[in-house]
């Protein structure tokens, strides 16, 4: 068979082989049902015809179906597109699930930093929430020291006025006393 290579009892021409390390594996499939034709060994072309070898002996002799031989090995092409076999299905989906553990391990990774910074934040928020509380206290504080004094220069400032009046009152009976 020219340009083919043998994979699993299947030969497959270099257009049709898959490159599943490239992709996901749904791509390939998907490329693989648009080509027209594949190659397979007598046996397994008998398993997807669901014939006999003794009945897939007599189509190609019949002409119904064109076959390459490869010293003593005898490939059949088949019509329509050939499905991944179940080892490279198997292989595909092992690929997907390493890549989906990786994933997953990069996922819980920053799962793992953005726990940390929220805690942090946290830590912090709470921080800043006793800054606060002690800041209202002391603000309290403050105020209740300003109300005092404020208090106390009203007082002040009512003795300072008695004691105006007051010494009023005894410059006008002296002045009057000398008078």
């Amino acid at each position: 068979m020219r340009n083919g290579a043998k994979t699993t009892g299947v030969i497959l021409d270099q257009a049709q082989s898959p490159d599943v390390s490239a992709h996901d594996g749904v791509s390939d499939m998907a490329d693989d049902v648009k080509d027209a034709a594949h190659w397979v060994d007598k046996g397994e072309a008998a398993r997807e015809l669901a014939v006999s070898l003794s009945t897939l002996d007599r189509m190609i002799r019949k002409g119904e179906l064109e076959v390459e031989r490869e010293g003593r090995r005898v490939y059949v092409k088949l019509p329509g597109p050939r499905y991944p076999s179940d080892r490279e299905l198997l292989r595909q989906a092992l690929t997907r699930v390493e890549r989906l553990k990786r994933t997953v391990g990069e996922l819980m990774e920053e799962a793992d930093e953005l726990e940390q910074e929220r805690d942090q934040a946290r830590a912090e928020t709470e921080a800043a929430r006793d800054d606060h509380r002690q800041l209202e206290a002391e603000h309290r504080r403050e105020q209740a020291a300003h109300r005092r004094a404020r208090d106390w220069i009203a007082r002040l400032a009512i003795t300072v006025a008695v004691l105006v009046g007051l010494l009023a009152i005894a410059v006008l009976v002296v002045w009057w006393l000398l008078t």
